[in-house]
């Protein structure tokens, strides 16, 4: 556009007075033109729209959330986009549970749920139906017992005077009659091993009761428990080679091994020996000694108090036989028999220990020396001592005591 030098000469004469003398750029009055048009058109439409738009309401919130970039960023500038969540029909679920509870329950047991922890529905025994389902025991489907089953079953477990007679006479026999006599019927037979079983439980029980005594008494009392009852010591033995059977390994064969590798000329004290087995397997000479002798060559005294005279052996074995509440009275007596530089050999369970290196420490009070030990078993540890000087029976020596091995009372 052309610049006017003079604009008085386009405008009335009445409005010569109010017009500038100097010439306008025609640019810059256009530009304030538009900007003045601009501003009364939003001041004029704007307010209408905000007036007509509503307030979105605290549910829908989320679904009409956009988000923008303004287009002053430039049109390099990328545009963040969001899609907007679904929300669930709150009134349809409330409608379907309205549904649920108007439900009535499948059972009238109190119980409701479903799941593998849900207790199973209460039968109807006056419903023919119910009785004929099938019921799920063991992995086994098994169909439900007849009022008939049920009373057969019952009649076969009742005891008859037959029955009654033939138990007290099986009873009343010793084992040794009842090997000599066999038995034909079926009857005999099933009676016979209920007395074997009944006779294996009183046996294991007996020897659970010694056994707890003698862990828990010391050596005087067990000698005397013994003398009032010969038959006790018997028992014990019997209940003992029992549970010898259950055992992954026998400490004595690992003791009768390492013995057949010494000298012949050596001798032998065997402290509690039982029924004699170590002077059975070996070419040497063994003392056996118990509080009860079952055998000539066996002899029957308190461990901590023996007849055999000073220094007289090369070996002392203690096969699960540290027992007692006088352990050490047994090792004060181990060291006067013994020669010095004599050999010990003890095997004990393992759960009777609470500190190994305390028991080895304490050892080496009574004068005998850690050679060897093996404590990796599973049930036995083994330990090999040498006897490295003698010790009165008067010295002041720390207490010696190991915990008792207790079977579990059924």
């Amino acid at each position: 556009m052309h610049q006017i030098n003079n604009l008085k000469q386009l405008q009335p004469k009445d409005a010569t007075k109010w017009l500038p003398t100097q010439p306008y750029n025609l640019d810059v009055i256009t530009a304030l033109a538009v900007f003045t048009l601009c501003v009364l058109y939003n001041q004029m439409f704007g307010q209408e729209k905000t007036r007509r738009r509503k307030p979105p309401s605290v549910e829908n919130h989320t679904s009409s959330m956009k988000f923008f970039v303004p287009s002053s960023f430039g049109k390099n500038a990328d545009a963040l986009k969001f899609k907007a969540t679904a929300q669930k029909d709150v009134s349809a679920k409330s409608k379907k549970n309205k549904k649920k509870k108007n439900k009535k329950p499948a059972s009238d047991n109190g119980f409701s749920g479903k799941g593998p922890l849900a207790p199973p529905p209460m039968e109807d025994d006056g419903d023919e139906t119910m009785n004929a389902i099938k019921t799920v025991k063991d992995g086994k489907v098994v169909k439900k017992k007849t009022k008939k089953q049920k009373q057969q079953q019952q009649n076969q477990l009742k005891a008859t005077p037959a029955l009654r007679q033939a138990v007290k006479e099986s009873l009343s026999k010793t084992h040794d009659d009842d090997d000599d006599t066999p038995t034909t019927s079926a009857a005999g037979s099933g009676i016979n091993s209920f007395q074997a079983k009944l006779k294996e439980q009183l046996m294991g029980g007996r020897f659970r009761f010694i056994n707890e005594q003698l862990y828990t008494m010391n050596s005087r009392k067990a000698e005397q428990l013994f003398k009032s009852d010969p038959e006790a010591f018997k028992a014990y033995h019997d209940g003992y080679r029992h549970q010898v059977e259950k055992w992954p390994l026998n400490p004595l064969n690992r003791i009768i091994k390492m013995i057949k590798k010494l000298p012949k000329s050596l001798e032998i004290g065997d402290f509690g020996c039982g029924e004699g087995m170590l002077a059975k397997s070996v070419p040497h000479k063994v003392y056996s000694m118990d509080l009860v002798s079952c055998r000539d060559d066996i002899i029957a005294c308190d461990m901590a108090n023996t007849p055999l005279t000073t220094h007289t052996l090369d070996v002392a074995v203690y096969c699960l036989s540290l027992m007692g509440t006088n352990l050490s009275d047994y090792l004060l007596e181990a060291n006067r028999v013994l020669k010095v530089d004599g050999q010990m050999y003890v095997a004990e369970i393992q759960t009777r220990f609470d500190n190994v290196k305390d028991f080895v420490r304490k050892l080496d009070s009574f004068g005998f020396q850690l050679v060897k030990q093996d404590v990796g078993q599973k049930v036995f540890y083994f330990f090999q001592f040498k006897k490295v000087r003698n010790v009165g029976k008067v010295a002041n020596l720390p207490a010696m005591s190991l915990k008792p091995c207790l079977y579990r009372k059924r």
